[in-house]
């Protein structure tokens, strides 16, 4: 959630002599993106040509592993591969690639609907699956007429990396490590290795950052680039520096210092003048998490739309309600613009604003999802779907049991039509065909009854978490907010009149 510091100290910063210690990761980007060239390069100068068939003389080994194909759910892959990322990830790091034999080396491609396939799918099904911090990437290249992808992963930057989730191979907790040409469960001296590892960088890590202090002097404070606040110990006042201050600052890059909580944090050495004091409130961002959003769009109610709207631009899917937050900071097109363009904003997803300035400038369609039966009156029998009423309505209209899902989803939209209530098992058993429900409805229904689908929504994203429903959920945004995100905003002034000397 949001979090507020209820008081601190705005303090206008005159002058300030500054020497900055921080952790760059612009070169671990580059290193990243090297990775991904290089064995982009390797794998096509690999390719025997001879054959006769396409071939790679590339072998699995402790950095590589091959895969006939890619295996997808709704909007994740396959959580088989958890097991193998994590054992790079545990080691010195490696890459998967999908679309080679692991038996001949014939390059067979996978689905020409992966090319260039979007990063959530990864990057869900390692959230949820893998309890751990390291760096990936996944890419596809196509080699004369098939599709290889490839999904790079680095060595982690924490150890070990734990499985969260259950499945076939392997078992919540367990720990696996890469070994030549085969990833298996930790042995016990690798285990031992890695954890003492992690505290021998620990101590280093503290200790260095203990020497800097102690170099600089005690009258060093720290500062948060994230909120602008400048910590100068536990018994001085935290000090707030000016918005404007903080992103026009020419900060010199001097070695590594620390990041504390996610957020980089700057080591300020100096002398700080100041003018007059003013007690404010200052409303920073804390853990906000996806439900939270939701919540917030359910209710009807956000007392910080700013910090939501930011959140939402640093998100790798672009489909949650944006039209709502704006209209609770009451700003139109141009001011919603003006914000994501604007270079306070941290941690932006390039993709995902892209996506939400055409989300908000054009005429978006977020389109319709399964067939509704325009013959079929019934409704669900009191709210929920038993056997025998199903068959007994696919048998009235001649339908046979491959239509049951169509005549289903077609009940669910007639209930919500005369807004009556769905039963958790509907919810339950068939929380698709809600979701493809909520997508027909006409435009007219959910202005006149926001409440209700309002209320569907609140039950159904815990069950149906996918691209699916958030774009019906975007849909009912644009619908219930849209127009009232026209108005002109009321534009809060942050600066604090002094006087020098």
């Amino acid at each position: 959630m949001a979090g507020k510091i209820l008081i601190c100290w705005r303090i206008l910063i005159q002058k300030i002599d500054i020497i900055i210690y921080f952790l760059s990761l612009s070169d671990k980007l580059l290193l990243m993106t090297n990775n991904i060239v290089n064995i982009l390069d390797q794998f096509e100068k690999s390719i025997d040509l001879k054959q006769p068939y396409l071939k790679t003389n590339l072998e699995e080994n402790a950095e590589i592993e091959f895969k006939n194909s890619l295996q997808t759910k709704s909007d994740t892959i396959d959580k088989g591969y958890l097991k193998t990322i994590s054992g790079f990830a545990n080691n010195s790091g490696g890459t998967i690639i999908f679309g080679v034999s692991p038996d001949k080396h014939e390059i067979v491609g996978i689905k020409e609907e992966y090319e260039n396939l979007d990063g959530r799918y990864v990057s869900s099904t390692i959230a949820n699956g893998l309890d751990g911090s390291f760096k990936f990437q996944f890419v596809t290249k196509r080699f004369l007429s098939k599709v290889v992808g490839f999904l790079v992963v680095e060595k982690a930057m924490t150890k070990p990396v734990i499985m969260k989730v259950d499945a076939a191979e392997f078992k919540l907790g367990e720990i696996y490590y890469r070994y030549p040409a085969q990833t298996s469960k930790i042995q016990a001296q690798d285990l031992r290795r890695i954890l003492n590892e992690e505290v021998a960088t620990g101590i280093n890590r503290v200790m260095g950052n203990m020497n800097k202090l102690i170099s600089i002097g005690e009258d060093a404070a720290i500062l948060d680039t994230s909120s602008g606040i400048i910590d100068t110990g536990d018994h001085q006042p935290k000090f707030v520096l000016d918005e404007k201050m903080l992103k026009n600052l020419n900060l010199i890059k001097r070695g590594q210092f620390v990041e504390e909580e996610g957020a980089p944090a700057y080591l300020i050495k100096g002398e700080i003048e100041t003018g007059n004091v003013e007690v404010v409130e200052k409303t920073v961002l804390s853990n906000l998490y996806e439900s939270d959003i939701m919540n917030y769009f359910t209710s009807g109610s956000c007392d910080c739309p700013e910090l939501v709207l930011e959140k939402l631009l640093s998100l790798s899917s672009p489909y949650f309600p944006v039209h709502f937050f704006m209209s609770q900071c009451n700003w139109g097109v141009k001011e919603a613009l003006e914000f994501i363009d604007s270079p306070v904003i941290k941690n932006v997803n390039s993709n995902t604003a892209d996506k939400v300035r055409e989300r908000i400038t054009t005429e978006y369609s977020y389109g319709k999802n399964g067939v509704i039966s325009l013959e079929i009156l019934e409704t669900l029998k009191d709210g929920t779907c038993p056997i025998i009423h199903l068959t007994t309505v696919a048998g009235k209209y001649g339908l046979g049991k491959t239509m049951h899902q169509k005549v289903v989803r077609t009940m669910i939209y007639n209930t919500m039509k005369i807004h009556s209530d769905l039963g958790q098992d509907v919810f339950d058993e068939y929380p698709s065909l809600v979701v493809d429900a909520l997508s027909n409805l006409e435009q007219d229904y959910v202005k006149a009854n926001p409440e209700y689908v309002l209320s569907i929504i609140q039950k159904l994203y815990p069950q149906k978490n996918n691209t699916v429903l958030k774009k019906a959920i975007c849909f009912i945004d644009k619908v219930l907010y849209a127009r009232q995100a026209s108005a002109p905003v009321q534009k809060i002034a942050y600066a604090v009149e002094v006087e020098e000397g």
